[in-house]
């Protein structure tokens, strides 16, 4: 049984309309927060009359928020365990200082006299079905979520596709890599990865906060990972609602995403992208719900897909009996048709119990898989190290010739 464990290395090394239909192209870029107003130039009556967050160069970040008339504040983040009280300055304005370490991306909020609300400073904020904080990004040099100028980037086109199993036009992100126009005049395609995002989140949480076109253009600009496409889709399936992980309901959630992804999504993207056609080009991965899904959809269909990744998600042994009993009873068989099944799990992930029941049933069966272990618990800062610890055991060999080209 081959598993490997470990922390993570400091920088590892579209009736359908789609961007390339005249939809929105953005290109990746750095945010820092609010503009800092230069203390030279008088603020006009259009100045927001605050800054937050404020990032200091020794790693201290100083919130505000203009509430005269709030009788208490707090301020909540993934950056420290509880609330802390920020303090009313004569201004009205209230503020609080804090050290924080080490550099990542951290989801945070106030509490206004007990009613959460993101930083109306900060346009930074989290895309989720119900919260919607805010998103403290630290600057850091060697993290794989920094833009480098010396680093081409990539573009984050927005597209819409028609699903006729739903009935519904639904949203969807590609990622297309640095070059990856100019390569057109060569008839260039591309692997491709289908990523998805855990339960609430939308098409947009891995763009924005889990930054996975950054990590990918840094990943395939050193040559640890292949020039890929990333096709982001939204998870939610409005007719089962969000049901927990360990529900009889949450299988049936399960395949029927499976289904919208193997026969909608994918032929959507193959009719209007250049990707490579064959399962050796396909991967599946995604965080918590998604990841449950990607799972479900590549024990499905591995006739589609070569390799799963399920960062911080499970099926229950249940699950997996009642749907892949017979597909996974021959953990060699298993193996030669999903030649990658990586699991990432955080030590103080509320799931965690879940994922090592699901690998014990794989232990059970004999079938192959790899297991990396972090600190922290059911996070996105988590869930960017499984991404970059992932991307260039997608597609080992599937874009050598494409390196080369660029």
């Amino acid at each position: 049984m081959k598993r490997r464990a470990g922390h993570l290395k400091g920088s590892l090394k579209a009736a359908a309309a789609c961007a390339l239909c005249g939809a929105a192209v953005l290109l990746a870029g750095s945010f820092s927060g609010a503009d800092v107003q230069p203390e030279s130039r008088p603020r006009s009556a259009w100045d927001n009359p605050v800054t937050s967050p404020v990032v200091e160069p020794d790693g201290r970040v100083t919130f505000a928020l203009s509430a005269p008339d709030a009788g208490r504040v707090e301020l909540s983040g993934q950056f420290m365990q509880g609330r802390r009280m920020m303090t009313k300055g004569t201004d009205g304005v209230w503020r609080l200082s804090v050290e924080i370490t080490p550099a990542d991306i951290y989801p945070y909020s106030f509490v206004v006299d007990g009613v959460e609300i993101s930083d109306p400073s900060n346009p930074l904020t989290f895309p989720n079905e119900r919260f919607k904080a805010s998103l403290l990004v630290m600057p850091s040099d060697s993290a794989l979520y920094e833009p480098q100028a010396d680093v081409p980037a990539g573009q984050v086109r927005y597209c819409t596709y028609w699903s006729r199993r739903m009935g519904l036009v639904r949203p969807l992100l590609v990622y297309t890599p640095p070059g990856y126009d100019r390569a057109a005049a060569t008839g260039a395609d591309y692997p491709v990865l289908y990523l998805v995002s855990g339960t609430t989140d939308t098409e947009e949480t891995w763009f924005k906060v889990g930054r996975a076109n950054v990590i990918a253009d840094r990943l395939a600009e050193s040559g640890e990972a292949a020039r890929m496409l990333i096709v982001m889709p939204y998870g939610y399936m409005p007719a089962h609602g969000t049901p927990a992980p360990s529900s009889a309901a949450a299988a049936g959630m399960y395949a029927d995403f499976a289904a919208e992804l193997t026969e909608e999504i994918i032929p959507y993207v193959e009719q209007q992208f250049r990707v490579r056609s064959g399962r050796e080009w396909r991967a599946v991965a995604g965080f918590s719900r998604g990841g449950g899904q990607a799972l479900f959809s590549a024990f499905s269909r591995p006739d589609l897909f070569s390799a799963v990744g399920a960062y911080a998600a499970y099926l229950t042994p249940e699950v997996m009996e009642a749907h892949f009993g017979e597909l996974l009873a021959d953990g060699h068989r298993a193996d030669s048709l999903l030649r990658l099944k990586w699991f990432g799990i955080g030590s103080d992930d509320f799931l965690r119990g879940g994922v090592e029941e699901n690998l014990r049933w794989f232990d059970s069966k004999g079938v192959d898989y790899e297991l990396f272990r972090t600190d922290g618990g059911h996070t996105w800062m988590n869930a960017r190290k499984y991404l970059a610890q992932t991307l260039p055991l997608f597609f080992p060999h599937g874009g050598d010739s494409l390196q080369a080209a660029h």
